[in-house]
């Protein structure tokens, strides 16, 4: 299938050679036996992963869909499971499970399950946005030993990667939207299967890498990619609090900030200790700043080894567990597989080996990234003698309406203390995800602008 257009493949031969991330005959295949963000068109010789046929389309309306609620109905809701993959069969399917859901599968064998359905690569981009992919094919690259990117805009900006470091940074720069307010929130469920609600979250993130207002160069000017600000509802303790940050394609140069506002002490102060390893206090401890979204935050204490392409089961096209409520999700020991949905696909495996001379509880990671969806898969973590430590999903779905690839909420199991937590749940009629036409002002994402958004 070819789909290439003709401002596709004028955006590759005018992109800068002497930028080249990859040659312009291997971006040249964008659009041809790739799509414009680099995956592979064709389907796997066994007919389980099909073809990539255009995804999800913005005319989508299943049943029970109402624009503009924050919810997105299921266009998938009459299939039934292929398989399922229980503590009995784990074995059979092994080769294509990551070591933490092989190790739930075996921890919980009455109760944790993986339904498998048909694979649906429902993906879809803006053209925009595809053309910025494929533009930076050949104009972004790398520097700072990976740390950082220049040249980079508007789409993936290694749709062909090379390196780890730039699987991890097609991640980090996914596009999810031009801005979304979120409205959700954090849960812990303790080993006894005790529920705390230890967060209820209004989000408000604008992507400048997304920003259609700006080109390359007014972008590169500016040089952060997001800014976020966040104001907490709940629980009562954490009530009008608040946070803001800011993220950079050269942290090295311009360290990545964060700001928290103390109602208690009425002032906003810089928080130093937010990256990296430090544990996420409404997150009950659970969760790791550079565990926020998969991984999140500076690159320097890895070395990000790419593996390759593998197919794997992951969570996919998660309309039920979007629209799940706290009571409907939050089982003892581990989410409710019935509002989970796994399927095949091809993803892009990265190994994270931490660096002699650096700290981190996790020493060794690996990464599960969707080749459409650069945001969504799965991860497993390491501790220092060696035992697995923690798994991470990132469920995804298409918010068809949008042309938006999503996949920001985490869940996440600790399997030293048996605890596992929950992210942000964005079901039910209080809570959801409202992708906005128009950012905000500069100076809404400034200290002084979190002090006042936390006092309302």
């Amino acid at each position: 299938m070819k789909i290439m257009t003709p401002t596709l493949a004028i955006a590759i031969l005018s992109a800068s050679a002497a930028h080249a991330a990859v040659s312009p005959q291997e971006a040249a295949e964008l659009g041809n036996s790739l799509t414009p963000w680099g995956a592979e068109v064709a389907g796997n010789k066994d007919g389980t992963i099909p073809a990539y046929t255009g995804g999800l389309s913005t005319s989508t309306k299943p049943a029970g869909f109402k624009p503009d609620t924050g919810h997105w109905a299921n266009p998938f809701a009459d299939e039934k499971p292929i398989y399922v993959i229980t503590g009995k069969n784990v074995d059979q399917y092994a080769d294509k499970l990551s070591e933490s859901t092989k190790a739930l599968l075996k921890r919980f064998p009455e109760t944790y399950t993986v339904p498998v359905y048909p694979t649906h690569r429902s993906a879809n981009y803006p053209d925009w946005v595809n053309q910025n992919s494929v533009a930076n094919a050949t104009r972004c690259k790398t520097i700072e030993n990976g740390l950082a990117v220049e040249g980079c805009f508007g789409g993936v900006p290694f749709p062909i990667p090379k390196t780890g470091n730039e699987v991890v940074w097609n991640a980090l720069l996914h596009f999810k939207g031009v801005s979304n307010i979120t409205k959700g929130e954090g849960w812990y469920v303790d080993a006894r299967g005790n529920r705390v609600l230890t967060g209820g979250i209004n989000n408000r993130a604008d992507s400048q890498y997304y920003n259609k207002a700006l080109d390359i160069e007014k972008f590169a000017s500016i040089g952060t990619y997001l800014t976020q600000l966040n104001i907490y509802t709940a629980p009562s303790r954490n009530v009008g609090e608040g946070n803001l940050q800011r993220f950079y394609l050269n942290p090295v140069a311009t360290p990545n900030p964060t700001w928290n506002y103390s109602p208690g002490q009425r002032r906003v102060r810089r928080s130093p200790d937010a990256e990296y390893d430090f544990p996420v206090s409404t997150s009950g401890g659970a969760m790791l700043y550079d565990e926020i979204y998969g991984f999140s935050g500076k690159q320097d204490r890895y070395d990000f080894k790419y593996v390759g392409k593998k197919e794997m089961i992951i969570p996919y096209n998660n309309y039920d567990w979007s629209a799940s409520t706290p009571d409907d999700l939050l089982k003892p020991n581990h989410p409710n597989p019935e509002a989970v949905r796994w399927e095949l696909h091809r993803v892009h495996v990265v190994e994270a080996t931490l660096k002699p001379g650096m700290r981190h509880v996790q020493p060794k990671r690996r990464y599960y990234y969707d080749e459409d969806i650069r945001s969504a898969g799965m991860s497993d973590a390491w501790d220092a003698s060696g035992k697995l430590a923690k798994g991470i999903y990132m469920p995804s779905y298409q918010m068809y309406d949008k042309q938006i690839p999503h996949a920001s909420s985490t869940w996440l199991f600790d399997f030293a203390t048996g605890v596992y937590y929950h992210s942000s749940i964005s079901g039910g009629a209080r809570n959801g995800i409202f992708p906005q036409a128009n950012m905000q002002p500069v100076q809404f994402f400034t200290p002084e602008s979190l002090a006042r958004q936390s006092q309302r």
